[in-house]
């Protein structure tokens, strides 16, 4: 419970959390919540050197899976069936080049030709991925060297293998699409999908698949009649024009893929200044003019993922920060209790009864962790206790806007 009121609260370190805890109000305030005492940081990052370090993902898991069962997002979902999970990989420690023992064996290294080795500790992580903006993270997996073998590196595709995996062993019925980027534009992404009967959006860069590239070129001029489509509409003060394109079952490798593209236009409505980009993506939903747009707009949800780096590292997360600096065990746990976190507040802060509030009293979220965080170290919750017991007594519904 500390850990999880440490990133609660947005507390950089545990040093930050050690200092409330000096303060005679927040220790007994503390209390009145959990009628737990608070324990000092170090005693909670010596149990989780100890802890087995899945225990945390196991209970976000289960957690999940409740809300999946009570059809929390289902509105949220692809095509009314399909639920969006982005996968990508972020760099989150760099060791430099002496790092403690426990910490370098599982390390990946780098190189330079000058002799120096520098070691770094990155994460691929596998996030639910919501149409009105939600960011689930739902299971992590460390590129990281195992235990003392460092004769052969661990890379991101190596660890979406292992946990393309334990997805399907946490979620074996979900029907799953996920979202990636080009540097999984390759045949694991393609033999992972085709095994679980999962649905793929990859984005497709120039360089990628060059034989998917020469057959995409020749069959262009072919279909350019047939497979493509014009969408216009105003949004902002901007027009927006998207023209489509597709090509369908390009074969590669004993897989078929269909590869869509869209170069979208918008133009300012009253100066005329124009911005144009162009989209690419391989899928392997069956693409046609009714469903393209809608395709289109789910493989660009994948930034959402970058969003919730961008959080993680920027808005209180304090992800690069080392929550435990010489045991590799603990610091996975840290990160566990941060996503645990990060998934509390994200269902927080999109439920109506919480919306309506913010609204009301014209607050930030920013302002509103600062005036919780004064509020327990200098005020007493006794009062609001009593009004709380009271209140959740009644039965309710959380909806999700």
């Amino acid at each position: 419970m500390a850990a999880i009121m440490l990133f609660l609260l947005k507390c950089d370190s545990r040093n930050d959390f050690n200092n409330k805890r000096k303060d005679e109000e927040f220790r007994k305030n503390y209390y009145r919540m959990f009628r737990l005492r608070l324990p000092h940081m170090d005693a909670v990052n010596d149990m989780f050197k100890n802890l087995c370090d899945n225990k945390m993902e196991e209970i976000r898991c289960r957690f999940i899976n409740s809300l999946i069962e009570k059809r929390v997002f289902h509105k949220f979902r692809f095509f009314d069936k399909y639920f969006y999970i982005a996968i990508d990989g972020t760099g989150v420690y760099n060791w430099g080049d002496s790092p403690p023992e426990n910490i370098a064996k599982h390390a990946t290294q780098k190189k330079y030709d000058s002799g120096k080795v520098n070691y770094s500790s990155q994460i691929l992580e596998a996030v639910l991925v919501c149409k009105n903006g939600i960011k689930i993270p739902l299971i992590s997996e460390w590129i990281a060297n195992e235990s003392g073998k460092n004769d052969k590196q661990d890379c991101e595709l190596e660890a979406f293998k292992r946990l393309s995996v334990r997805l399907k062993n946490y979620f074996p019925r979900l029907n799953i699409c996920l979202l990636t980027d080009g540097l999984y534009t390759k045949n694991p992404l393609f033999d992972i999908c085709k095994q679980y009967d999962w649905k793929f959006i990859t984005v497709f860069k120039d360089g990628n698949l060059p034989s998917v590239w020469e057959e995409v070129e020749s069959l262009l001029p072919l279909t350019a009649r047939e497979c493509s489509c014009k969408q216009q509409q105003f949004a902002g003060n901007y027009w927006i024009t998207r023209n489509f394109q597709w090509i369908k079952k390009i074969e590669y490798q004993k897989h078929h893929v269909n590869w869509i593209r869209c170069i979208q236009e918008k133009e300012h409505s009253e100066t005329k200044e124009k911005d144009e980009n162009t989209f690419v993506f391989l899928t392997n939903f069956d693409v046609d003019r009714q469903n393209i747009a809608a395709i289109l707009l789910a493989g660009r949800a994948r930034w959402h993922i970058e969003d919730l780096f961008n959080t993680l590292k920027n808005r209180g997360g304090a992800l690069h920060h080392k929550f435990s600096r010489n045991d590799f065990n603990a610091l996975k746990i840290w990160h566990s209790v941060r996503q645990l976190v990060y998934m509390m507040l994200e269902l927080l802060t999109h439920t109506s009864d919480v919306l309506q509030m913010k609204d009301k009293y014209k607050i930030t979220w920013k302002e509103l962790w600062k005036n919780l965080n004064a509020y327990l170290s200098m005020c007493s919750i006794d009062e609001m206790m009593e009004q709380f017991e009271i209140w959740i007594l009644s039965s309710r519904q959380v909806r999700l806007e």
